[in-house]
Order: C-alpha cells, then sequence, then structure tokens
C-alpha cells in the first residue's frame, strides 16, 4: 500500500505509519487523552526524522497553500502508570528533540499502534483577508457607504411619521 506517492520500499521499510489529525481537538477521558477529527490522513515518518522534515512532510500531505501554515503540532503519546495501565497525554512538538522522543516513544510501545499527530493550521494575514473577500457578501451599510461616502437620503428629505414628544402623529 503506498502513502500519497510513496511507492519505494525501501521508504516504507524506514518509516513509520502515522495518521495526521487536521484542525482536529484534544478529548480527555479515563486512558487519558485522544485527537479527534474528520478524517485522519495516513503519512509515512522516516525513522531519522527532524522536525522541519516532518513539517514538510505534513504540510504537503495536507496540501497547504503558501496562505496556510501548521501551527501547532501534538503527538499523543503513550506510557504507562503505577499500576502497568496504557495511558496517552498529549505533548507539543517545537523541535528536533521533542520528534526524537516520539519516534523513541514509538520504539518502546510498538504495540499500542501507529503515531497519532493532531496539528492547527494557521493562515497568514494575507489568506485571512482572501478567506474574508470571497465568503463577505454585501452588505446595507456597505451598500449605503461608497467611495467615502454615505449615499442615504438627507434628514429633511425623510416620509413618514413626525414624533411630537406624546404620540406618532401623521402628517
Amino acid at each position: 500500500m503506498a502513502f500519497l506517492g510513496e511507492i519505494s520500499n525501501q521508504t516504507i521499510v524506514n518509516s513509520i505509519l502515522t495518521f495526521i489529525f487536521s484542525n482536529g481537538s484534544i478529548i480527555h477521558n479515563e486512558t487519558g487523552v485522544y485527537f479527534q477529527s474528520s478524517t485522519p490522513i495516513p503519512i509515512r515518518v522516516p525513522n531519522d526524522c527532524g522536525f522541519q522534515t516532518l513539517k514538510s512532510r505534513m504540510h504537503n500531505t495536507l496540501q497547504l497553500t503558501d496562505k496556510q501554515y501548521l501551527d501547532k503540532i501534538y503527538y499523543r503519546r503513550s506510557f504507562t502508570d503505577a499500576g502497568n495501565q496504557f495511558r496517552f497525554q498529549s505533548m507539543q512538538l517545537k523541535n528536533n528533540d521533542d520528534v526524537n522522543t516520539m519516534l523513541m516513544c514509538n520504539d518502546q510501545f510498538l504495540c499500542i499502534g501507529p503515531i497519532e499527530l493532531l496539528c492547527t493550521i494557521g493562515r497568514t494575514p494575507d489568506g485571512i483577508l482572501n478567506l474574508l473577500q470571497t465568503t463577505m457578501t454585501p452588505t446595507h451599510d456597505a451598500l449605503l457607504y461608497y467611495n467615502g461616502r454615505w449615499n442615504m437620503l438627507r434628514q429633511h428629505d425623510f416620509v413618514g411619521y413626525s414624533f411630537t414628544g406624546k404620540n406618532p402623529k401623521k402628517n
């Protein structure tokens, strides 16, 4: 089985199956934490991976645009408690040492399953402006304000009811 164009047997042998939970959430339960998102995306992480390589592979796998970036990456880290029960905690990956810890934990608890990563995707300021421009619909105020001027009838041109202080009277 190939993952996103990876067909080399050498790549599969020297890598670890990982699932990316994009823009999901961290849920706490009796065993610690688990990640939740729409559909986890499979990726292969090389055994000798560094932080920048991991970010680059995730960026390419998620097909992020130049106006999007990986904001935060969390690893669902397994450990055993005092009663030798498996538990999970979230660990934010920030550098090569964190990625090495992730890879060592995976070697230690290989029976748990694949690596699970949760990432949040941010947008650049230009990306935010583009998103707002494509999703905004004209509002009433935007139609009334054009070229630095309010396009409204003047007050004395108003037709309707006048108010004398007691009850509205029709003119």
